[in-house]
């Protein structure tokens, strides 16, 4: 349903635009943006900002020298750190020999990622000039994800050599492209020859590389842990150096929950057959961002 709004507001934009507008101006931008997901958090776990870049090329319509609506089409990476520093994490080892059954460790659990979200946005802002030198625009934007990545590492049962579960490994999750085959699934993990083999309650587990690969926790491996779509509103300002050139500072709240309920899960519980307990939290885009353009 908002997204049905949101669409009927930049369609009938467009259309009251190309009815009234005097006059127009094409341009160019790109800058830096610094990013993160506006989520609830359970004890240890962190979101914070994380860097990237936009480019893109606009069109303005101008109702008269005061007013005006842009669209845009817009390259954006938004994403977050994410770190979690937990004694009660846990992790679930799959033994060697099946008949002795998965086997559940809560230990020291310290995770690090660095999400990068790619997208094609379609922002649609109305700009209003205060002076030869500043103007103010606000609107909403609607995004396509297009490349969602994350990469990091994991360190469980902490540094300590008298634990035999301990280790760390790098994560390296392609969301979208990562293959069934070699998908790292917490809770029902492939054994493929190359397992890393260690003890834990002195049995041999088996542990996977993580390399090229991503949780799933119950979805199919063909859908993305993050949705296709987002949208939200954006406001901000812009200074002209000349009549062309021009430095923008502008924010971008997102109002869609961005991620899968299949991928909302505690990293500290499990459920009585060792399955994910999920939470159905609400992840949000939240991005602050300085660009460099030019209007023709």
């Amino acid at each position: 349903m908002m997204l049905r709004r949101v669409l009927s507001v930049l369609a009938f934009t467009l259309i009251s635009v190309s009815v009234f507008s005097q006059g127009y101006n094409v341009g160019i931008r790109a800058g830096l943006g610094q990013t993160k997901f506006s989520s609830p958090t359970e004890e240890g776990e962190s979101f914070g900002l994380t860097g990237g870049f936009h480019f893109g090329i606009n069109f303005q319509w101008n109702f008269n020298d005061f007013i005006g609506v842009r669209s845009e089409v817009l390259y954006n990476q938004m994403g977050s750190s994410y770190e979690l520093q937990s004694d009660k994490g846990f992790y679930v080892f799959e033994p060697e020999l099946s008949s002795f059954g998965n086997i559940t460790i809560i230990d020291e659990t310290n995770i690090n990622l660095d999400h990068s979200n790619a997208y094609i946005q379609l922002p649609q802002t109305f700009h209003v000039t205060l002076s030869k030198k500043f103007e103010v625009f606000a609107g909403g934007y609607i995004g396509f994800l297009i490349s969602p990545v994350a990469t990091g590492s994991i360190l469980f049962g902490g540094e300590s050599a008298e634990k035999e579960h301990s280790f760390r490994q790098g994560l390296n999750f392609q969301y979208a492209s990562d293959d069934e085959q070699t998908a790292f699934d917490l809770f029902n993990r492939p054994n493929p020859l190359n397992n890393i083999l260690i003890r834990a309650d002195g049995i041999d587990v088996s542990l996977k590389e993580f390399e090229n690969s991503y949780d799933l926790f119950g979805f199919n491996i063909q859908d993305s842990k993050f949705l296709s779509i987002d949208y939200g509103l954006i406001f901000g300002t812009s200074y002209y150096l000349n009549n062309g050139l021009y430095l923008m500072g502008r924010a971008e709240i997102g109002l869609r929950d961005i991620t899968r309920n299949a991928a909302d899960f505690t990293f500290t519980d499990v459920t009585s057959d060792q399955g994910p307990v999920f939470t159905n939290d609400v992840d949000k885009n939240f991005g602050l961002y300085l660009s460099l353009g030019f209007r023709f």
